[in-house]
């Protein structure tokens, strides 16, 4: 096994959440599902989006100079499947397949979606087989937020459970120090000294 079947057989078992990146008005739009997002900087707000080189998005995105990133909720598996395949089409199906309409950019955005963020391109990095693209956050849409967010796991999409109850949380143990510091409760504690 090659180191990168290697690691590509590691992440699988790292869950992350499922967003769809989209670029180009309605009748040029294109989109792509992507899993390596992530929030970069506060201040300034700054996302960035990795987008395999051979991708059908990673020109648009160069010529454009923008992108949506849109976080997709449980419910929206379909949509993540539709945007993964390379058969998907682009333009205005694709567009009223997200059926969120254009953006500030006029990136469309998902309805349903949990929230769409979206960039105007500020940098572009190689990495590898894919390249980086660091984008400023020109507009967040907050979307269907009581929704679970579409998680993906070795190769499916598994819904979150949540708790039964207050339980254990977890422990860590700081052998240095010969203490054991017990997690249970610690947001309950946490929130009580911010209020």
């Amino acid at each position: 096994m090659t180191p990168g079947e290697e690691l590509r057989s590691v992440m699988r078992h790292f869950p992350g959440g499922v967003t769809v990146v989209t670029c180009g008005p309605e009748e040029d739009a294109e989109g792509m599902t992507a899993s390596a997002v992530i929030s970069v900087s506060l201040d300034p707000p700054l996302m960035l989006v990795s987008v395999q080189r051979d991708a059908r998005i990673r020109d648009k995105i160069l010529d454009r100079k923008h992108y949506a990133i849109n976080f997709l909720a449980e419910d929206q598996e379909g949509l993540s499947r539709l945007f993964a395949s390379p058969e998907r089409s682009g333009g205005l199906e694709a567009a009223h397949s997200l059926g969120g309409g254009p953006g500030k950019t006029g990136a469309p955005l998902a309805s349903g979606a949990i929230a769409s963020v979206e960039c105007e391109l500020e940098a572009t990095y190689p990495g590898g087989d894919h390249e980086l693209f660091l984008g400023r956050v020109v507009a967040v849409h907050p979307g269907e937020t009581g929704k679970n967010p579409l998680v993906y796991h070795e190769g499916g999409y598994p819904r979150l459970v949540p708790a039964d109850g207050p339980g254990e949380a977890g422990a860590f143990m700081d052998s240095a120090r010969g203490f054991d510091a017990r997690l249970q409760g610690f947001g309950r504690r946490r929130g009580k000294q911010r209020g």
